[in-house]
C-alpha cells in the first residue's frame, strides 16, 4: 500500500502525513467497525472477543526466530544466526559480531514482549478487543513503513506517532512486571537514572541493570549508524544472557497473565453476580 500512496520526495511535508494518516486509517478502521458490529450481532460474544485476544497476543514466531538466533550462536554460525535475527528486527544484522546479534535479539525480544503482549493486554483490559485490534494494527503499519527506512521518515511519522502514544501504557506495564520478576530495585534505580532519556533507553537501562549486563549502543538501519547511548549494567552480553533474558521473559509473561486473569474475574464477579 505504502507503493501507492507514499508521495514523492519532492512532495511538501503536508502531503506525506495526510497520505501517513489516510492510508493506516482506511486500512484499520473499517475492519473494526466490521467486528464490532459482528460481535455485537453474535448470540456469544465473549467467544468471539477471547478469539481475537488470543490471537492478537501470539507472538510465538518472534520467540521462535529468537530461539534459532540462540541455537545458531551454540553452534558458532554466525551468519545463520545474523539471518534468524534480521526477521524480527529492523536493524541491520549482517555487519554484527556474535555479541552483537546476541545483544540485539535480547533488546528485540524484550521490546517486542512490551509492545506485543503487554501493549495488547492493557488496552483489552482497559476498553475492549476491537480496540487491542486496532492498537496492534497500528503498531504492524508503523514496523512496515519503519520511519528510518529512506524516504519513509516524514511519511511514516503519523503512524509512529500513534503507536508510541498508544504502546506508552503498556510498555511501562510491562517493564514493572519484568522488574518484579527480575530485580525491582535495580530496575527502577536504572530506569531513573538512565543517561538517555527516552522511554526505550530507560526501558532498556532497566532491563540491563536487573540482568547485570550492557545493551544500547550503535545501530545501522539501512546502512546508517545512530549512535545511541549505553546502558544498563557494567558488563557486555555473554551467550548465556540470552537463555537467561528469555527466562526472565517467560516468567513475566505468566506472572502478567496470572494477574490480569484474576484481575478479569474480579471484575466479572463485580458485575454479573
Amino acid at each position: 500500500m505504502a507503493a501507492k500512496v507514499r508521495p514523492a520526495k519532492t512532495d511538501p511535508a503536508t502531503q506525506h502525513y495526510i497520505s501517513g494518516s489516510l492510508g493506516p486509517a482506511l486500512l484499520i478502521i473499517p475492519l473494526a467497525l466490521l467486528l464490532a458490529n459482528l460481535i455485537a450481532l453474535a448470540e456469544y460474544p465473549w467467544f468471539f472477543e477471547a478469539l481475537i485476544i488470543l490471537t492478537l497476543l501470539d507472538f510465538g514466531h518472534d520467540r521462535t526466530h529468537y530461539k534459532h538466533v540462540v541455537k545458531a550462536l551454540a553452534g558458532n554460525k554466525k551468519v545463520l544466526a545474523r539471518d534468524h535475527a534480521a526477521k524480527f528486527m529492523a536493524r541491520d544484522t549482517q555487519r554484527l559480531s556474535d555479541i552483537g546479534v546476541a545483544k540485539a535479539s535480547i533488546e528485540a525480544l524484550l521490546l517486542r514482549f512490551l509492545i506485543l503482549y503487554c501493549g495488547i493486554i492493557f488496552w483489552f483490559v482497559a476498553v475492549g478487543p476491537i480496540t487491542a485490534l486496532c492498537y496492534r494494527l497500528v503498531i504492524a503499519v508503523s514496523w512496515q513503513w519503519h520511519y528510518k527506512r529512506p524516504g519513509f521518515s516524514l511519511f511514516a511519522k503519523p503512524a509512529r506517532l500513534l503507536s508510541k502514544l498508544a504502546s506508552l501504557p503498556g510498555a511501562l506495564l510491562g517493564i514493572i512486571v519484568v522488574a518484579l520478576v527480575t530485580n525491582p530495585f535495580t530496575a527502577t534505580a536504572a530506569f531513573w537514572r538512565a543517561p538517555a532519556r527516552d522511554l526505550t533507553s530507560r526501558i532498556l537501562a532497566a532491563f540491563g541493570a536487573a540482568m547485570g549486563f550492557r545493551v544500547g549502543g550503535p545501530a545501522i538501519y539501512h546502512g546508517i549508524k545512530y549512535r545511541h547511548t549505553r546502558v544498563g549494567g557494567n558488563r557486555e552480553v555473554r551467550f548465556s544472557d540470552m537463555t537467561y533474558s528469555y527466562r526472565a521473559i517467560l516468567r513475566a509473561m505468566v506472572l502478567l497473565a496470572s494477574l490480569t486473569s484474576l484481575l478479569l474475574l474480579i471484575l466479572w464477579k463485580t458485575v454479573y453476580v
